[in-house]
């Protein structure tokens, strides 16, 4: 299955995404700066040769090494790829509970935008959601799964604030 890497630009691919797993079809593209056309002719090769698997998530297409992140990392991971979501579930873990009105004023989006992010979360099952009143909350279901999948791929992100994070996260755990 090796032969398979021997041309450049399949090589080039399948270490991009051994280094970002979860990208998906067009942050290939951009970063790898090759056409759509010959990209997918070797994402394809490549899955068909078992070198790298896909998943749909959503509309978009993401990508792993064959079979080296298992079903339940690839849901989280592929929500933690987005910045939004990434954003909430950081503060939700070093907070513990986050309202909406302060997710809002700290992201500065607007409110269909942080309602459509927190629905997504929720329904994947990373967020769990309390009222109180007229305000509503929302907090990490699982702590320790959300904060291992934010660490142990930390450095596909390219995200300081996933950085400054484990390194909190792993002193409060000490």
């Amino acid at each position: 299955m090796r032969e398979a890497l021997d041309l450049e630009n399949r090589k080039r691919i399948y270490d991009y995404v051994s280094r970002y797993p979860g990208t998906y079809l067009r942050e290939i593209q951009k970063n790898l700066e090759m056409e759509m056309g010959v990209l997918e002719y070797h994402l394809n090769y490549l899955e068909r040769k078992g070198l790298l698997s896909s998943e749909m998530d959503g509309r978009l297409r993401r990508f792993y090494v064959g079979e080296e992140v298992d079903f339940l990392d690839r849901r989280l991971l592929g929500l933690m790829r987005q910045r939004i979501p990434r954003k909430i579930a950081i503060r939700a873990l070093l907070e513990s509970e986050v309202s909406f009105d302060g997710l809002r004023s700290e992201l500065g989006i607007s409110k269909s935008t942080l309602s459509f992010h927190l629905s997504k979360m929720r329904s994947v099952g990373i967020l769990r959601e309390r009222k109180e009143q007229r305000k509503t909350h929302y907090s990490i279901k699982d702590e320790d799964e959300v904060a291992r999948i934010l660490i142990t791929y930390k450095s596909s992100f390219l995200d300081d604030l996933v950085d400054r994070f484990a390194e909190v996260w792993m002193e409060l755990r000490v």
